[in-house]
């Protein structure tokens, strides 16, 4: 008895799933046939419907090409908005790892400038938010690791001024530029002392700055400013003086000299 009643409880939670899947399918192909552009939104419903109904589930062996090959073109045939809808406001501030990867394999662009945080790149925004899941897959999927907002404002100085250390980290793992200045004269280790983030600052220094020139510590390397290393760290320990964290000026054990030693030398 108790045999037939898992038998049964098992062929409804099939049934259940079963209904489901096609409502996910149904719902997709809705999207997919409707007349006009979808929004942004829809977009992503689609992207969240196609993933859920595992209608290709199956056919790698049958045809040779990947579940998420078919699911991008598929997401790729049915709209235009593929980048839009990555950079989609809802998507920045709750972002979905799973659909926004289904937009980047169907050609939603990763360079893509939001309309916020000075029209920043999606990377930045990201980076800025704390989102270090879509940090790690724009990077895998080939955003600029040092693409600059208006105010030139890179993903690692916004990272470094929020006080994403995660975030910091990869980036800098990714090479990204440790001493790029932006248009204010001020590099991700300034940032980072504006703000206080100690662990940040030791994580800054940490890195290959490359070589200096003494003459002229912050100079032009085209259209941007490259701040050396020693400059950067005076204007690190300036700033966090200015705004009263005065726990920069304890022994620094990468430098081997205190923020005031540093400041004396300026």
């Amino acid at each position: 008895m108790q045999l037939q009643t898992n038998l049964s409880k098992c062929q409804i939670n099939a049934h259940t799933l079963k209904q489901t899947l096609s409502g996910h399918a149904l719902l997709a192909f809705m999207f997919s046939r409707q007349e006009g552009k979808l929004n942004r939104q829809q977009t992503m419903e689609l992207g969240h419907h196609i993933l859920k109904a595992h209608i290709f589930k199956g056919l790698s062996k049958k045809t040779g090409v990947s579940s998420s090959v078919l699911q991008a073109m598929w997401v790729n045939c049915s709209t235009d908005s593929l980048s839009a809808a990555l950079a989609s406001l809802r998507n920045l501030y709750t972002p979905n790892i799973k659909v926004s990867r289904l937009l980047m394999l169907g050609g939603a662009s990763v360079t893509w400038c939001t309309e916020v945080v000075g029209r920043a790149p999606i990377l930045a925004v990201h980076a800025h938010l704390g989102h270090v899941e879509m940090v790690a897959l724009l990077l895998e999927m080939g955003a600029p690791v040092d693409g600059t907002t208006d105010s030139g404002m890179t993903p690692l100085c916004l990272a470094a001024a929020a006080g994403h250390t995660d975030i910091v980290s990869l980036l800098c793992k990714k090479g990204a530029k440790v001493g790029h200045a932006d248009k204010n004269g001020q590099c991700a280790l300034v940032h980072a002392g504006l703000k206080g983030h100690t662990e940040i600052i030791n994580i800054l220094l940490g890195q290959d700055w490359g070589s200096e020139n003494p003459a002229d510590p912050q100079q032009p390397h085209g259209n941007e400013n490259v701040t050396g290393k020693t400059q950067a760290a005076q204007q690190a320990v300036t700033a966090a003086a200015s705004v009263g964290h005065t726990q920069m000026d304890s022994h620094d054990s990468l430098w081997g000299e205190t923020g005031a030693f540093l400041l004396s030398v300026r």
